[in-house]
């Protein structure tokens, strides 16, 4: 830090919505720059048909499971480089390593390989009594597509834009030697990174840590965690009870870390010297993709815990339920469904009833138990109830999938009892954080088209004002 003047310690939430921010020194101000919002609709190379129509979220952005597993992804970096214009990239010497690298946060592939010797390294920092610290966040936009991040002025790709760095992980260096002995058998243990943003549940190998079991491994090996991110999430994963080389680029001088971020679309690769007995947490420090399922437990044999701790574990593994519905009441009909969830199962009832421009009170009831695949699959069986008034005029079983098509258009089909079938659709856009406006249509054997639109306003988390166009039931307006 200069001697004289004061400067600003800028920390920017990744989506731009706000920041903290500390002032150290004091005279002159010298402010850091805004960090410009990301530019979530640059694509990572060319998609094709095989992508676009993937059933799962790893076959769209090209890293599948067979390819995981032959090896493609062990490379530290980002993916997709062969199809990324490079000229936009600024290409300088990695500090101390004598080789290139790409300081806008792209990490150049290494050869992995054990090395020699580990020694703990480190750092200290002078406190500068003359600090103040502020936080700022960003009022709410209401305008037109405010919601979207394609309305903000000003964009930068993370990565690929200076003013959008990833972590400078290239440029961290040891202070003495972290290489480990050759002589150690070494343990390769590939784990991806997957999840959903919309049900919010997080994996390691497509498995949340209910499902899955302990990763073991040997007192006297060297293991190696290959992480491989299918996500659009930056994940900081963090190990308990051990300091772990990241693989640079500086060889011998790898810096030791206990958290690393895995940048989206990435590979990071760590090691350590497994050399403390025990049972250690292994997670994502974003907490909330933690409680998600984010997890594991580094198991050494031959360890056993004591009998308090061995009591009380499965609750470790407790997969919770969660319940949530929404109600909407109109002058012409009412509609709604509530649902309760695990990672997994989901079990929902939904309802329809319309009065308006029939006869009589015409309705329906659908009630689904859904097997969740992934983020565009789900697999549903269950029972679609329909009458008039008080009677029940049909009554049929149900098997059926969910399926998310290109550009989020929700799609569900169902075949039932009487040798029918239907067809869904519906898509949401949101015109701004409060506004939105949805559409769906309806295709089925027993009773032809229905479909409708609406336009929502959001007043609270809780309440909005509904304006809707029915086929059955005309106009209506309501919560």
């Amino acid at each position: 830090m200069p001697a004289a003047g004061a400067y600003e310690f800028r920390a920017t939430a990744h989506d731009g919505s706000g920041y903290a921010s500390a002032w150290i020194g004091s005279g002159e101000q010298h402010p850091a720059g805004d960090v410009p919002k990301p530019n979530l609709y640059h694509t990572m190379g060319d998609l094709d048909l095989k992508q676009i129509f993937s059933l799962n979220p790893a076959g769209a952005v090209g890293m599948t499971d067979s390819d995981i597993e032959a090896g493609k992804f062990d490379r530290p970096g980002m993916m997709g480089m062969d199809s990324m214009d490079m000229g936009a990239m600024d290409h300088t010497s990695s500090s101390g390593a004598g080789e290139s690298s790409h300081t806008a946060g792209m990490v150049m592939p290494p050869a992995i390989s054990p090395t020699e010797g580990m020694e703990h390294g480190g750092h200290s920092l002078p406190i500068t009594p003359q600090t103040s610290g502020i936080v700022k966040k960003y009022g709410p936009d209401f305008g037109f597509l405010a919601a979207d991040v394609s309305s903000s002025k000003n964009l930068a790709v993370d990565g690929m834009d200076q003013s959008r760095p990833w972590s400078p992980y290239p440029k961290l260096r040891g202070t003495k030697p972290t290489s480990l002995s050759k002589d150690k058998p070494v343990r390769e243990i590939r784990l991806t990174l997957d999840g959903d943003m919309e049900r919010y549940v997080w994996f390691l190998n497509n498995k949340p840590l209910s499902e899955s079991d302990s990763i073991r491994i040997r007192e006297g090996e060297v293991v190696r965690f290959i992480m491989i991110n299918r996500t659009m999430m930056h994940h900081p994963m963090h190990l308990h009870g051990h300091f772990f080389r990241v693989i640079n680029g500086q060889g011998d001088y790898a810096p030791l870390k206990h958290t690393v971020d895995v940048a989206p679309m990435s590979t990071t690769v760590i090691e350590f010297d497994a050399n403390e007995l025990g049972d250690w947490f292994f997670h994502c420090h974003l907490l909330y993709h933690m409680e998600a399922g984010m997890t594991r437990v580094v198991h050494y044999d031959g360890f056993t815990l004591p009998p308090q701790l061995e009591a009380i574990r499965p609750k470790l593994y407790k997969d919770s339920w969660n319940f949530w519905g929404q109600a909407n009441l109109l002058s012409n009909m009412t509609d709604g469904f509530m649902t309760i969830s695990n990672t997994r199962n989901i079990l929902t009832a939904e309802w329809e009833a319309g009065w308006q421009n029939v006869d009589n009170t015409e309705w329906e009831k659908v009630f689904t138990w859904d097997r969740y695949i992934n983020r565009f699959f789900t697999v549903f069986a269950g029972a679609d109830l329909m009458g008039v008034n008080d009677d029940i005029d049909d009554t049929r079983t149900l098997l059926g999938i969910r399926y998310l098509l290109p550009l989020n258009l929700e799609s569900r089909t169902w075949i039932d009892s009487d040798g029918g079938a239907r067809f869904n659709l519906e898509k949401s856009f949101e015109l701004s954080p409060r506004l939105a406006l949805i559409g769906e249509a309806q295709y089925d054997t027993h009773n032809t088209w229905e479909g409708g639109t609406s336009l929502s306003y959001m007043v609270s988390k809780d309440f909005s004002i509904i304006g809707q166009w029915h086929s059955d039931y005309a106009f209506g307006g309501g919560l």
